[in-house]
């Protein structure tokens, strides 16, 4: 692809798919009172969750491929090998951030969420260096601040994994890892429900193949909330 870049006039690969994701991201980007627009044509409110229900099965199954497996246990080993792990899912995307963070930080003390509490949106990146690792959700159209966030962490030097919905989404850089997953719904969202499978695996694959700190670390955790009574036993 490189060599193709050059010998049409390009300064490298980036450039020359910069043209394609332009292409893509000036189409039909479907506007949210399209898609509810779209969504109430259904006769009646069963085809809309039996609809639903049957993209939802079908973009799971997806996933269930060697490629995303070997993407997978790709990104589980960056994550253990990295110094700090940092995690941006904004908008609809934000509950999936949450989760994963969440989930690791129930074993793993080198994680932060990126919210922007307070306006603190960049404050929050600013120690990033070339030993952490970006863990990135997002979906077209994406967010500004997502881009920005993962193009400061590369010009650092930081790693990245992205998981999103195109090979050449706004998130994916060449030389990092790219999940992709199937987004189609008939609702008024992208679903969100495979970039959350992802997460459970990330997080699933984590445990598997942490060592005895892991369950320490998880032990304490478990302590941490019994001494707070945060659930009913």
């Amino acid at each position: 692809m490189l060599r193709l870049a050059r010998e049409l006039g390009f300064d490298g690969y980036e450039s020359l798919r910069e043209q394609f994701r332009v292409w893509l991201n000036t189409g039909d980007q479907a506007p949210w009172s399209k898609r509810a627009g779209d969504v109430r044509k259904h006769a009646a409110e069963y085809e809309v969750v039996d609809s639903l229900m049957q993209q939802e099965t079908l973009n799971i199954a997806s996933l269930a491929s060697a490629d995303v497996y070997k993407t997978l246990l790709e990104a589980a080993a960056r994550i253990r090998a990295a110094r700090h792990i940092y995690i941006i899912g904004l908008r609809s995307l934000y509950p999936v951030a949450f989760y994963l963070s969440y989930g690791f930080r129930m074993f793993m003390s080198n994680v932060t969420l990126i919210n922007g509490i307070g306006g603190t949106f960049a404050d929050e990146l600013r120690t990033i260096e070339s030993s952490d690792l970006l863990i990135a959700f997002s979906y077209e159209p994406y967010s500004r601040d997502t881009i920005s966030s993962v193009e400061f962490a590369i010009r650092r030097g930081a790693g990245l994994i992205a998981i999103t919905d195109s090979i050449v989404s706004s998130i994916s850089k060449e030389g990092q890892s790219t999940i992709v997953v199937s987004n189609e719904t008939p609702s008024l969202f992208h679903s969100i429900l495979p970039a959350l499978a992802i997460a459970e695996s990330l997080i699933a694959l984590l445990l598997v193949g942490g060592q005895e700190e892991t369950m320490a670390e998880l032990k304490r955790s478990e302590e941490q909330l019994d001494a707070f009574g945060v659930y009913m036993r």
